[in-house]
């Protein structure tokens, strides 16, 4: 499993230990930069599905402000400002200035390893996804008893393993190894929905994620339709907004267009659901078109709800509203 979103805990990239160009860098900077790795996986995710609020010409950058570290770390801002510095003087992070209060953060790959490294963490860097030669383990010989280390860093020294390891396999087993048979396609569909439902709850509130999988019917496919579909519709409300010059470079059109900041969007997207199901589902009459009916009514509530989000943050003027009003209507 590579992507950090399909992981329920917080990984640290083991080059953050073994590689020699890290070794001042504290154990609490490598959970920083961690929670800065994972929320670019998001900000990935966003970009895989068309939607490029967090691209630009420099690559895929994240939104993570020290006060929000310091709250997920229990730390004070302060000491996450220091983290943070170190994370840059190790050109693990770069941040640039946007707008008044945000700052875009781009997050870098660790450097690899140098081979000819003396690793401290060796064992780390095992590969379980690649297949492994089977010896019957109460025949085998010590020797023959290794594992393949990944090959990220070339020439590691390969992990031996102890005997007493393997020694909790049974006597009454056979010597020959059992092939695990096929995946059945329910037990693959659920494998595919927790992997997508993971990445989901990044994003949106469990409720929200419950009524999708029920709107899905636990079908992959069809949640991963409802995911880029409420993704293309925010999509189409953030271009919409951004297109007017006011707001382009305005920090509030960045929290009225995100689900992390825009309450209104996250709560309400649960009710819209809802609505969509009892009107396509429940409704006394058939919806024709039930893709182009979900598509139009989840963008018109996400431009009401960022129009919302405006009006009840910021001091907007009359002919403000009224504009407003005219750039969010489709």
């Amino acid at each position: 499993m590579k992507s950090l979103t399909s992981r329920a805990f917080l990984p640290i990239n083991t080059d953050l230990f073994n590689n020699p160009k890290y070794q001042e860098l504290s154990c609490d900077a490598m959970v920083l930069y961690s929670l800065y790795s994972q929320r670019k996986e998001v900000s990935t995710f966003h970009s895989q599905t068309g939607n490029d609020t967090f691209t630009d010409s420099e690559g895929i950058f994240i939104y993570f402000s020290n006060d929000e570290a310091a709250k997920i770390l229990r730390m004070s801002v302060r000491k996450i400002s220091t983290l943070r510095s170190q994370l840059i003087d190790c050109g693990l992070i770069s941040v640039i200035r946007h707008g008044l209060k945000n700052f875009k953060i781009y997050v870098n790959t660790p450097e690899t390893t140098p081979a000819e490294t003396d690793l401290v963490l060796p064992w780390a860097n095992f590969d379980f996804e690649k297949p492994i030669k089977s010896v019957p383990a109460n025949s085998a010989s010590t020797k023959s008893q290794k594992l393949p280390i990944n090959q990220s860093n070339n020439n590691q020294t390969k992990l031996l393993l102890s005997r007493e390891s393997n020694e909790s396999v049974s006597q009454n087993q056979s010597n020959t190894l059992v092939t695990p048979k096929k995946f059945e396609k329910d037990v693959l569909n659920e494998l595919s929905l927790d992997s997508i439902v993971t990445r989901l709850k990044d994003t949106f509130s469990l409720p929200v994620v419950s009524r999708l999988k029920v709107l899905a019917n636990n079908s992959y496919t069809k949640l991963k339709w409802f995911s880029d579909t409420i993704f293309k519709a925010k999509s189409q409300v953030t271009k919409k907004l951004l297109s007017n010059d006011k707001w382009l470079y305005n920090p509030a059109s960045q929290e009225a267009t995100l689900f992390e900041s825009n309450d209104l969007l996250k709560r309400g997207l649960e009710s819209a659901l809802l609505q969509i199901a009892e009107i396509v589902y429940k409704g006394k009459e058939k919806v024709q078109n039930e893709a182009k009916f979900i598509y139009v009514y989840l963008r018109n509530f996400m431009a009401n709800a960022v129009k919302q989000y405006l009006i009840d943050n910021y001091e907007l003027t009359e002919d403000d509203e009224i504009e407003l009003n005219i750039l969010l209507s489709f």
